[in-house]
C-alpha cells in the first residue's frame, strides 16, 4: 500500500470514526449521569432537560457522520448515487439543526435566568421558563425535522421531467447531485445561521449583564452571587465559538470545495467530525455536577488500573 493510500485511510476513515465514536460515548455519558441523578432524586432541572436533549442529538449526529464516512469510503459508487447522498444529507441536516436549535434553547434559558428584566412581559416569561423548556425543545425538533424534509426537495425536483422551481430551490432535472448539494447548503444556512444569531445575541447580552452586575457588587462591597452563573456563561461562550467555527468550516467546505489531497481539505473534513466530541467536553466543563462525576469516575478508573 502506497503512503498516499495510507494517509487516505487515516484521514478519511480512521480519524473521523474515532472522533465520532468518542463523541457518541461522551454525550451518552452526559445523558446517563443526568438520568441516573433523576432516578435517584425524581427531579430534573430545566437546564438538565436541555442538556439531555442536546446530548442525544450529538449522539445521533455522531452515528450519522460515522455511517457517512464508512459508506463513502467502502462503497463510493453507491454513495455517488443522488438518492443515497440525498437521504444521508437529510438525516445529517436533521442532526445538525437539532444540535443548533437545542443549543439555542440552552442559551436562551441562561439568558432569561441570569438577566433581570424590567419589562413585565419578560419577567412573566422568566417566571415560566422552567415550564416552557420542554416546549422549546419540542419546537427545536419540529423545526429540525422541517429542515430535513426541505433538504430532500432538490432530489424530488430532480426526478421531475422538467425543471422545477420552489421557494428554496431551482433545480434542473439533469443535475440531481448538484441540486442536492445546493439545497443542502441553503437549508443548512437557515438551520445553522438563525440559531447562531440567537446564540450570539443572548450570549453577549448575558455576558454584559453578568459583568455589570459583578461590578455593582464590587462597588458596594457586597459578596455574592455571580460565581454560580460564571460557569454557565463560560459554557455558552465556548458553544458560540464552537458553532461559529463549524459554521465557517461547513460553508467553506461546500461553497469553495478544496481538492481532497490538500491539507485544508482534510482539516475541514475532520473538524466537522470532531464537532460532537468538542461540544460534549464544553458541556461537561460547564456543568459542575457533570465535571464532578467525570472526575470521580476517572479517579476510580485510575485507582483500579493501579490496583491491577
Amino acid at each position: 500500500m502506497d503512503p498516499s493510500s495510507k494517509l487516505n485511510i487515516v484521514y478519511s476513515l480512521f480519524t473521523p470514526n474515532v472522533a465520532t465514536i468518542a463523541g457518541a460515548f461522551t454525550n451518552a455519558y452526559i445523558t446517563l449521569v443526568i438520568l441516573f441523578d433523576y432516578f435517584q432524586t425524581k427531579i430534573m432541572s430545566a437546564s438538565n432537560k436541555v442538556l439531555v436533549a442536546l446530548s442525544l442529538s450529538n449522539v445521533y449526529v455522531s452515528l450519522i457522520l460515522s455511517v457517512n464516512s464508512i459508506i463513502s469510503f467502502f462503497w463510493p459508487q453507491m454513495y455517488a448515487e443522488p438518492y443515497v447522498k440525498g437521504y444521508i444529507l437529510a438525516l445529517l441536516i436533521f442532526g445538525i439543526a437539532s444540535c443548533a436549535w437545542t443549543t439555542t434553547c440552552l442559551c436562551v434559558f441562561y439568558f432569561v435566568k441570569i438577566i433581570n428584566f424590567s419589562s413585565r412581559l419578560l419577567t412573566s416569561f422568566k417566571m415560566r421558563i422552567n415550564i416552557l423548556v420542554p416546549w422549546l425543545i419540542l419546537f427545536s425538533e419540529v423545526v429540525s425535522l422541517g429542515c430535513s424534509f426541505l433538504t430532500l426537495l432538490p432530489y424530488a425536483n430532480s426526478l421531475e421531467p422538467s425543471s422545477n422551481t420552489t421557494l428554496f430551490y431551482s433545480v434542473n432535472s439533469t443535475s440531481g447531485v448538484s441540486g442536492i448539494y445546493t439545497g443542502f447548503m441553503k437549508v443548512t444556512f437557515v438551520a445553522v445561521c438563525v440559531p447562531l444569531l440567537i446564540i450570539f445575541v443572548t450570549t453577549f447580552s448575558t455576558i454584559g449583564s453578568l459583568y455589570l452586575h459583578s461590578r455593582r457588587m464590587e462597588s458596594t462591597g457586597t459578596t455574592n452571587s455571580v460565581t454560580p452563573h460564571r460557569s454557565a456563561v463560560c459554557m455558552i461562550a465556548w458553544l458560540l465559538l464552537l458553532y461559529t467555527v463549524i459554521f465557517v468550516v461547513l460553508f467553506s467546505y461546500f461553497l469553495h470545495p478544496i481538492s481532497p489531497p490538500s491539507f485544508g481539505y482534510w482539516m475541514s473534513y475532520n473538524l466537522i467530525y470532531v464537532f460532537t466530541l468538542v461540544q460534549s467536553v464544553v458541556l461537561i466543563q460547564g456543568n459542575p455536577k457533570l465535571k464532578e462525576a467525570f472526575a470521580r469516575y476517572f479517579n476510580g478508573f485510575c485507582s483500579m488500573k493501579k490496583a491491577t
